[in-house]
């Protein structure tokens, strides 16, 4: 079973409060709209007589419903800025694809929906205190809060959008952005278009005193960290390293039973990747370190992918991009011997 690569939880939550905000703001729209458009019917009726209760009370605390409109249409313009630009830092690390994930037509028709209304608030200027001036003033004030709930309903679908664009493109590129630290410095990550071939346990070596002895063997032949990739189940992926002289003991013992164990001869580098090109391969082991946290997090990398993975390691502090058909790397399950 494919695992998908999926947007951070939290960018996830705030995407939802800014469409209950957007929802929050259509309620007091709403109420003006319908009753804008009741209390100009009931003026131009024969039967006029006054107002019902309800509609008074809307007449009498309109001034705290357009209160509550301006606040929260503060609240939501303010948090759409900044959901955006949360989301393009968020999608600045693994930029690839085509066009911008962070744009839709419906964000700017809501734009249009807002100049618009502006115009037609401002030209309800008709100061006629009679019955029909007053309609009229209600059929301009309808227009205007009818614009407002149009441009908001435009809004909430371009956020709706926005948020499966973005859901898409981090399917795409391959990058789980909903790494989780472990505590050991160990972070997996998935990637969401297919794996390479996992060997069957059965035809593997153990991974014995002996292999453990190569293994320390490479590492004080590098003379640097070796990185090495552990994978259990079908889908998770780690990477831990192996340093020259240092304690196999430790890391072979953080290793689970059943696990297979693949340690890459050439240890992670620290160059830039501007002249770096990989040898041909149908899929790739990326190995990245967190410049900031050390943190360790891995992808699975295809040909089509290898530039968005190189202009994400320009960040790290070590990366290695390694064929999973290595040549030089050494393979062996653990818990066998």
């Amino acid at each position: 079973m494919t695992a998908t690569a999926r947007p951070p939880r939290a960018w996830e939550l705030q995407t939802v409060l800014l469409m209950l905000a957007i929802g929050a703001a259509m309620v007091p729209s709403m109420v003006l709209l319908v009753s804008d458009l009741m209390i100009r019917s009931i003026l131009l009726s024969a039967e006029f007589s006054g107002l019902s209760p309800l509609l008074l009370a809307v007449v009498e605390n309109s001034g705290l419903i357009n209160a509550l409109f301006l606040l929260l249409t503060l609240a939501y313009i303010g948090g759409y800025f900044w959901w955006r630009r949360r989301t393009r830092d968020m999608l600045a690390p693994i930029s690839g694809g085509t066009g911008d994930p962070t744009v839709h037509w419906a964000v700017q028709a809501w734009q249009l929906a807002i100049v618009t209304s502006f115009v037609v608030r401002f030209g309800n200027t008709s100061s006629d205190s009679t019955r029909d001036g007053i309609a009229t003033r209600l059929v301009w004030d309808a227009i205007q809060a009818g614009v407002r709930l149009a441009g908001l309903v435009l809004l909430l679908v371009g956020v709706w959008q926005i948020r499966e664009q973005v859901r898409r493109r981090v399917a795409e590129i391959g990058v789980d952005l909903r790494i989780r630290n472990t505590g050991s410095g160990r972070v997996p990550l998935v990637a969401p278009l297919g794996m390479p071939a996992i060997p069957a346990a059965a035809d593997l070596e153990p991974a014995d005193d002996g292999f453990w002895q190569r293994v320390g063997q490479l590492a004080d032949a590098a003379g640097a960290d070796l990185a090495l990739l552990e994978i259990t189940g079908k889908a998770t992926r780690r990477w831990a390293l192996v340093s020259p002289a240092g304690d196999l003991a430790a890391v072979r013992a953080a290793v689970p039973d059943g696990a297979i164990v693949t340690v890459f001869a050439e240890p992670p580098s620290a160059a830039d990747t501007t002249a770096f090109i990989p040898a041909p391969a149908d899929y790739y082991h990326g190995f990245l370190e967190d410049g900031v946290t050390g943190a360790f997090s891995y992808q699975t990398v295809r040909p089509t992918g290898v530039p968005v993975f190189l202009a994400r390691a320009r960040n790290a502090r070590r990366w290695a991009l390694y064929p999973t058909e290595s040549p030089s790397s050494v393979t062996a399950v653990a818990g066998t011997a």
